[in-house]
């Protein structure tokens, strides 16, 4: 390899784990701040200030409307998106990092299910009442689609396939939706979907790195 290209690769490598270690300390430290909260305080008064404004905002088309994005958001909706996008990726020769969109959803839902029983944290009570099969923190939702829509635009756009803008107003406009939508049918506890959206970051960011060292063994073989 020559120098040039050697010395490139190393500046790249250095951009991208100061960018993977930034996001995942600031992954942690919000998921960290808000569980502490969540543990020391069945419900915080942001909590409470939250649901309060919700529910006396909450509007019937709006409410119509979020029920779609809950729907669409959850947990089946971006498991079907990951699987779409790991297609995609296969179909156009993309097949060594096709994987990594894939890990996404399996993570969350195996990360969420684990925390959630470790905090047993009653849900409040939407429109059909109080959720009892399932606990509360975090937001299900908000991890999966933070996890898989992050993945998801990273890799598209690293691809070479979706803009920079549009990878990024993907990234953040999808996860917004579902988390809010959990708050505004009043399922969920905004911390829960603060945590929620965190955690997903954070897997994220982990895929992203087994997709940028799959990306770059792909580049050494070529």
């Amino acid at each position: 390899m020559p120098p040039a290209r050697r010395q490139r690769n190393i500046v790249e490598l250095a951009r991208d784990w100061f960018a993977v270690v930034l996001f995942a300390v600031i992954a942690v430290s919000v998921f960290a701040k808000v569980g502490e909260d969540v543990f020391a305080h069945e419900t915080t008064a942001f909590d409470n200030t939250m649901q309060t404004w919700v529910l006396a905002h909450q509007q019937p088309a709006i409410t119509e409307f979020f029920l779609v994005v809950t729907t669409l958001g959850g947990i089946a909706g971006m498991f079907v998106l990951s699987v779409i996008g790991a297609e995609f990726l296969w179909t156009r020769d993309r097949r060594h990092v096709a994987s990594s969109v894939l890990i996404a959803p399996v993570v969350a839902l195996g990360l969420f299910s684990l925390i959630k029983r470790a905090y047993a944290r009653p849900r409040p009570s939407g429109l059909g009442g109080i959720v009892s099969s399932s606990y509360s923190f975090p937001s299900g939702h908000a991890t999966a689609s933070a996890a898989v829509c992050c993945t998801l635009a990273y890799v598209l756009w690293r691809e070479g396939f979706v803009r920079r803008a549009w990878a990024i107003a993907f990234a953040i406009v999808v996860p917004l939706l579902t988390g809010f939508s959990r708050v505004y049918l009043n399922v969920h506890w905004a911390t829960d979907v603060l945590g929620g959206w965190s955690a997903g970051v954070l897997i994220a960011v982990i895929c992203a790195v087994l997709y940028d060292h799959s990306r770059r063994r792909r580049q050494s073989a070529v």
